[in-house]
């Protein structure tokens, strides 16, 4: 399973709004299975850290969009490393 964390900007710094786990195929089925899209954030702690501010702004979108990849879900294609990465929703820009 991987974990999808939604971030949004709060008026301190930017927090988790939402967490879900999901497979990988369901999570290349959402957002794609280029690589491109995923970027591997080398040796980033938890996203969870900003939950013990106050909560982010609920009408705001996403300001970013973090995964995190266990090890049993590596694979050479889309995700080489186990860690975290920042999906690019928007490839084209």
């Amino acid at each position: 399973m991987a974990t999808i964390f939604y971030i949004r900007k709060g008026s301190k710094s930017e927090k988790i709004a939402s967490s879900r786990d999901v497979s990988v195929e369901d999570l290349t089925s959402l957002y794609g299975s280029a690589a491109s899209i995923y970027q591997y954030v080398k040796g980033a702690g938890s996203p969870y850290i900003s939950m013990d501010h106050e909560p982010a702004n609920a009408s705001s979108d996403p300001a970013h969009i973090v995964v995190k990849i266990e090890g049993n879900e590596v694979n050479q294609d889309t995700f080489p490393d186990e860690g975290f990465y920042m999906v690019n929703v928007n490839p084209e820009t």
